[in-house]
């Protein structure tokens, strides 16, 4: 692989990251505002452990992108 290819891959791959990366950031504010709802109340308490298992991930996946960055 030449290096403009290998740059444009790992930029192909920082971007499906980022992505990724969002669209786990947004399924755990999601969960975290559902936890709030009085429909859900039972549930609240569930809803919000997800929320933050969630955000975990999200804490990984930007050490992993940062990561990712360096490299290029």
């Amino acid at each position: 692989m030449t290096d403009t290819a290998e740059h444009r891959a790992m930029a192909d791959t920082a971007e499906q990251l980022r992505r990724l990366k969002n669209t786990i950031m947004g399924a755990s504010h999601r969960l975290s505002l559902l936890s709030r709802s009085p429909e859900l109340a039972r549930e609240s308490d569930t809803l919000r452990q997800i929320a933050m298992e969630l955000q975990s991930n999200v804490e990984q996946l930007e050490r992993l992108l940062a990561s990712v960055r360096r490299g290029r």
